[in-house]
């Protein structure tokens, strides 16, 4: 029997090798489409990063933008401002943030939860829920409340209750607020008390009591109320060697005890006093010694001290000024209705009175002067400076003198016998 053709089986066999290597080859070549495709999409998306960045970049600088120009209109014109205004710059500032405004969403559920808006901390929650006292705490855990605290200490206003809610956590706050900030005469810190009554709360009896007096602990510091018709402290401010005090527009009154003074002015300090009235003191109103000195302008002193109660110090006046170097300067301030004396000045301290609207009456004494204690009147002879008071009118006595300064720098010594005839 003939072999069969061995032709057949070998081709069978040469043609396997040559499918494998095409196999592969085409394998390659897809290999390498995949690597060229994976190459392409890469830089696609890092060409998109680098696009999404460039957008990112700039809508955070727009943003930035939009709220230095929102702080600025509430610094400008006040936390209540909403962009209703005819200015300029505000219209302009407005068309340029209107894209970015954030409007509510009903179908949105938690819109403001995350992502707050700034201006909604600021205005809606952290002015109604944080006084001043809570954020100089909380200052320190959050980049964005020392960012909002930094704006309000450049504020130079610490408001009363609004941002703290008594007058000694007010002070309190403003020793802080002096540490962080040089305050000065032209640029002073303010402490601005709210209409209604301001009460410093502390324990009654003792001699110049501190549990309620406020002791003004910093210099170059106002307290301002909203009129003295409008604003009461009831308790006492006590200043000791510090410079540039004012007190404006309020009513004082510390009658918590019968030893009450409203505002006690020690050694160097130097102290104005502005339209306010300092009355219904269980002692005295205004108190001066130790080189103190102190400008009053349209002020009042009245109904301060007891005429009727044992006292066991002799000092019960509506001004009383005690000391060398102790100088107060009194323009149209009156001194009515007090206890035992008007003004009293003694121990060589000095008191010029100013202005037409002097008028010291109705006291137990007028003005008096001792122990070397000066009392100048800057007004004409015929003012009736002092007059109608229960007591002596005028009375000079240990050295004491009270005299009448003449336009030309003369003077006019107010003798004892002229004493009687004013009375």
């Amino acid at each position: 029997m003939p072999a069969p053709p061995a032709s057949s089986s070998s081709s069978s066999t040469a043609a396997a090798p040559d499918e494998v290597v095409a196999e592969n080859l085409q394998l390659k070549q897809r290999l390498q489409l995949a690597k060229e495709e994976i190459a392409r999409l890469q830089e696609r998306l890092q060409l998109q990063e680098e696009e999404n960045n460039q957008k990112l970049q700039l809508q955070e600088e727009e943003n930035t933008q939009g709220l230095v120009a929102m702080r600025e209109g509430v610094t400008r014109y006040g936390p209540s401002f909403n962009g209703k205004a005819t200015d300029i710059d505000i219209i302009d500032s407005l068309t340029r943030l209107s894209p970015l405004a954030i409007h509510y969403n009903a179908h949105l559920a938690n819109q403001f939860i995350r992502d707050v808006p700034e201006m909604l901390w600021w205005q809606k929650i952290l002015q109604p829920f944080l006084n001043l006292e809570d954020l100089s705490i909380l200052r320190c855990t959050n980049t964005f409340f020392g960012s909002y605290w930094e704006s309000l200490l450049k504020l130079n206003v610490i408001e009363v209750p609004q941002g703290c809610p008594t007058l000694k956590k007010a002070m309190a706050l403003a020793v802080v607020f002096s540490k962080k900030k040089e305050y000065t005469q032209t640029d002073p810190l303010r402490i601005q008390m709210d209409k209604g009554v301001h009460e410093i709360l502390g324990k009654t009896g003792g001699w110049g009591n501190q549990d309620v007096t406020v002791d003004v602990t910093c210099s170059h510091i106002t307290f301002v109320g909203k009129g003295k018709d409008q604003t009461t402290v009831r308790g006492g401010f006590k200043v000791c060697n510090r410079q540039n005090v004012r007190f404006e527009e309020l009513t004082i009154t510390n009658d918590w005890s019968r030893d009450g003074v409203g505002l006690r002015l020690e050694w160097e300090t130097t102290v104005e006093v502005s339209k306010c009235a300092v009355k219904r003191c269980g002692r005295v109103g205004m108190w001066m010694e130790g080189g103190a000195t102190v400008t009053a302008t349209q002020c009042e002193f009245v109904e301060n001290g007891d005429p009727g109660t044992l006292v066991l110090h002799n000092f019960e006046a509506g001004v009383y000024c005690f000391g060398t170097n102790t100088k107060a300067r009194l323009n149209d301030c009156t001194m009515h209705h007090n206890g035992k004396d008007g003004l009293f000045a003694s121990a060589r301290a000095v008191v010029d009175l100013y202005g037409t609207r002097t008028n010291i009456r109705s006291n137990g004494r007028g003005i008096v002067a001792l122990c070397g204690g000066k009392v100048n009147i800057h007004l004409p002879s015929q003012h009736n400076s002092s007059h109608d008071n229960v007591g002596e009118n005028r009375v000079q006595e240990d050295g004491g003198s009270i005299a009448n300064i003449n336009a030309d720098g003369t003077f006019t010594h107010v003798e004892e016998a002229e004493v009687d005839d004013d009375h």
